[in-house]
């Protein structure tokens, strides 16, 4: 059933009556015979939009993709109940009331509404027991499809259902969800879940709990706290998790945030109140981004900027509701999350005392911040209790035990800002803030003139080069100077300087060492070559520069056999050389202050080996050579006789000899 209401006599009037801040009426849909109650969002595969509202006599959805002519397109009557709550999940709606339906489940893939059905009991595969109740006061959907049934509870005639949270799968059948497990604590009004953590609202315990539901058969309750007003209507999850927004449904009561980053020790970080002073009672409140969208009974729908959850700020609204002050009129429900990024809100009876569908458009944006730091100009301690007052705005602040302070307004520009405090002069600054940027502002206040000492005498030492400056004056020479200034807070001061300049000093050093040696200078080590510079402090403490030539000596030995001839060579390192060859059959060569090749010839087969000094005093690395002579053995007996052997003068050599001939 499709059904399209004309209002075009009443509309104006509805219109012309409430109070819009940075939010606009983009359509309404009345229901002028009944009041309504919660409401949800829903959008099918051509991503067009719908509003799912409960009705006390029943079920109604409306397609708002062109919100300025929204269309009811189908209603099932049900049981009258003040309170219904739905929750989607893929193509199905899933109604929960506190008179005796059950679950009431709404195939949404047919838009005539004729196809629906209640559920009433619910079987544990597990142990096979049935879970009947029917029904409950509130319900919340997971990514998962785990269905979070909030405050169920039965006729007498039957056993009571547990009143803090049934889990139900409805993965598994969509239209017969069954029974996981339950956690059981407390009464539980409403919550929601997210990645296997549900965020409870326990209203008569006056607290939020945190629960680790990642096992259904056993969860387990991980961190708690009290809310402002201990009458905990609802809690949702920040999206990165780190913190916790509350609301308790009473009147003049806050809107609560909460660090949870550690679930050991969960801490109040902001409280705030859209109307204050009213008695006006929040209900609702959910997470969209760095919003914080409410449903305020007699205030309307509310927008808070939560970029910063230690300091909230209302950056829009829409009060639908003619009346104000203490009561359940007005806002029951919002949603924010249809991808248009239209606000759907359900009243309970604020067009002419029933209820209507208001669908709304965004005007707010992210607040502007700024923040900062307020210190004594003199003693450079932080000041407390200082006010800041941006001038043309009802916003002002108080800087914290720390001189720290925050603030914020709703709409960019310039702004006049005023610090002041008892003991200091006022401090006028004018700033252009930005929709959701984050300015830092630190500030210096000075006490009055008439309390300050405004002659100043100092004494500095200095080193020659460097120079003391005062006000616009630099001075680098010993004596004494009198400047008159004009100090932080604009008075006058005579600043006497006694200025003493020492002189500096440099030195130069050439050090050789050898390599795989260090040098070390002051706090420095060097062993490569180079010429480094080092700043070091003499006896009066001024600056000396010692620069130091370092050369690291590496002498290289190379030894080579070109027979007969045994050839060593020393290089690198500061010649000349002192050569030592060493070999077998205690074979020992040594030359003093020598320089390129030199040649001996080897005696015996075996290793030799050679290393080189060069004129530093550094040793070269160790080489060696393995040499094997050719050697002709001849059979000797008394009719042979040795070979006769001649030198190079035509002397005749005995074979014995030859063997044992050294150069």
């Amino acid at each position: 059933m499709r059904k399209i209401i004309l209002i075009f006599i009443f509309i104006p009037l509805f219109v012309n009556s409430q109070v819009s801040w940075n939010m606009n009426l983009l359509g309404s849909f009345p229901f002028p015979t009944t009041k309504c109650n919660d409401i949800w969002g829903w959008v099918d595969t051509n991503e067009n939009e719908f509003a799912l509202l409960g009705l006390r006599n029943g079920v109604s959805c409306v397609d708002v993709t062109i919100p300025s002519t929204p269309v009811e397109m189908f209603f099932i009557s049900d049981v009258y109940s003040t309170w219904r709550d739905i929750k989607t999940f893929g193509n199905f709606a899933y109604v929960t009331t506190e008179s005796d339906a059950g679950l009431l489940i709404i195939d949404l893939s047919d838009m005539t509404g004729n196809t629906y059905y209640h559920v009433k009991d619910f079987v544990n595969p597990i142990t096979g027991i049935v879970l009947h109740w029917e029904a409950a006061h509130d319900l919340f959907i997971d990514e998962f499809g785990i269905c979070y049934i909030f405050g169920a509870s039965n006729p007498n005639i039957f056993p009571q259902p547990p009143n803090g949270v049934i889990f139900l799968d409805l993965v598994s059948d969509p239209i017969n969800p069954i029974h996981l497990g339950q956690w059981n604590e407390h009464y539980v009004h409403d919550g929601m879940a997210r990645a296997d953590t549900m965020y409870l609202g326990c209203i008569y315990d006056g607290s939020f709990q945190v629960v680790d539901v990642s096992d259904k058969a056993n969860p387990s309750t991980i961190g708690q706290a009290y809310t402002p007003d201990l009458f905990t209507h609802n809690a949702w999850v920040s999206d990165d998790g780190n913190y916790v927004f509350t609301t308790d449904e009473k009147p003049n009561a806050f809107i609560g945030a909460y660090d949870i980053s550690d679930l050991n020790n969960i801490y109040e970080v902001d409280r705030i109140q859209s109307n204050p002073g009213s008695s006006s009672i929040p209900h609702n409140t959910f997470v969209d981004g760095n919003f914080l969208i409410t449903s305020y009974y007699r205030d309307g729908t509310t927008v808070h900027d939560i970029t910063y959850p230690n300091y909230m700020i209302q950056v829009g609204s829409y009060d639908s509701y003619l009346g104000s002050g203490n009561g359940f009129d007005g806002c029951w429900g919002t949603y924010p999350f249809l991808p248009s990024g239209n606000i759907i809100s359900s009243d309970i009876n604020s067009f002419n005392g029933q209820g209507i569908l208001n669908v709304y458009g965004r005007d707010f944006r992210q607040a502007c911040y700024l923040t900062g730091e307020i210190t004594d100009c003199f003693t450079n301690t932080p000041i407390s209790n200082v006010n800041i007052q941006i001038l043309n705005t009802n916003i002002l602040e108080l800087s914290n035990l720390n001189g720290e302070y925050q603030t914020a307004v709703v709409d960019s520009g310039l702004y006049e800002i005023v610090f002041s405090s008892i003991g200091y002069e006022n401090d006028t600054i004018i700033i252009n803030l930005e929709h959701g940027i984050l300015d830092s502002l630190n500030l210096y206040m000075c006490p009055p003139c008439s309390s300050l000492n405004l002659s100043t005498n100092n004494t500095y030492d200095i080193c020659s080069g460097d120079s003391v400056i005062i006000g616009p004056n630099s001075y680098f020479s010993s004596g004494i100077y009198i400047d008159t200034l004009s100090s932080i807070s604009g008075c006058d001061s005579i600043i006497t300087t006694n200025l003493t300049v020492s002189p500096s000093h440099s030195f130069f050093q050439q050090i050789n060492i050898c390599y795989g040696d260090v040098f070390t200078i002051a706090q420095n080590s060097y062993n490569t070559s180079g010429t480094y510079y080092d700043t070091l402090n003499s006896v009066s403490f001024c600056d000396s520069i010692v620069i130091t030539q370092l050369t690291v000596s590496q002498p290289g030995a190379i030894l080579t056999f070109n027979p007969p001839m045994l050839n060593m060579l020393a290089n690198g390192g500061t010649p000349p050389y002192n050569y030592e060859l060493n070999g077998p059959g205690g074979f020992n060569y040594y030359m003093q202050n020598t320089n390129g090749i030199q040649s001996v010839n080897p005696a015996f087969s075996g290793i030799y080996t050679f290393y080189a000094i060069d004129s530093a005093g550094c040793t070269s690395n160790i080489v060696t050579y393995s040499i094997e002579m050719q050697t002709n053995i001849f059979e000797y007996n008394e009719i042979q006789r040795p070979t006769i052997f001649y030198d190079i003068l035509g002397r005749r050599v005995d074979f014995f000899d030859k063997l044992m001939y050294r150069p």
